[in-house]
C-alpha cells in the first residue's frame, strides 16, 4: 500500500509540473505576449538580464514579440491617425471574416452526411480555414488595441 502512495505522490507532482508548464506555454505564446505588454516587458527584461539563449525558455519568441511591439508603438507615434485607421480596418475585416466563418459553419452543418466523405472533408477544411482567419484577425485587433492601451499615457 505504501508503494501506491509513493507513486500517487509522484503522479501528483508530475501533474502539477505539467499544469505549470502549460501555463508557461500559454503565457509565452506570441499572441499572449503581444496582448499583455507589461508581461512582455517583464519577460523581455528577464531574458536580457539573464542572457537566456537556450530553448528551455522561449526567449527568441519573447525578443521577436518585443521587437514587433516596439515597431507598432513607433508606428502609432509617427502616424496616430493612420494607426487608428488601421485598427478600424482590422475591426471591419474581423467582422467580415466572422460572417464568412458563420456561413461556412452553416454550410458544413447542412451537409447531408450520406454524401461522399471527400465533400465532407473539403467543407471541414474550408471551415477550419475560415475559423483560423477569423481568430487571427481578432487577435490582430486585440494586439493593436494593446498598443493603444500601453501608450495612452504618452
Amino acid at each position: 500500500m505504501s508503494s501506491f502512495r509513493y507513486l500517487a505522490s509522484w503522479g501528483g507532482i508530475l501533474l502539477l509540473m505539467g499544469v505549470l508548464s502549460g501555463c508557461w506555454e500559454e503565457k509565452s505564446s506570441y499572441f499572449y505576449l503581444m496582448s499583455h505588454p507589461d508581461y512582455l516587458q517583464m519577460s523581455y527584461n528577464r531574458c536580457v538580464e539573464e542572457g537566456i539563449i537556450d530553448s528551455t525558455r522561449p526567449c527568441s519568441r519573447i525578443r521577436q514579440a518585443h521587437a514587433d511591439f516596439v515597431a507598432l508603438i513607433q508606428e502609432r507615434e509617427q502616424n496616430p491617425e493612420g494607426f487608428g485607421a488601421r485598427i478600424l480596418q482590422e475591426q471591419e475585416n474581423a467582422i467580415y471574416l466572422k460572417a464568412q466563418f458563420s456561413a461556412a459553419q452553416q454550410a458544413y452543418h447542412a451537409i447531408d452526411t450520406s454524401k461522399s466523405s471527400a465533400d465532407l472533408q473539403k467543407r471541414r477544411l474550408e471551415l477550419d480555414k475560415k475559423k483560423s482567419d477569423y481568430q487571427a484577425s481578432g487577435e490582430q485587433v486585440k494586439i493593436l488595441l494593446s498598443v493603444i492601451s500601453a501608450t495612452s499615457s504618452i
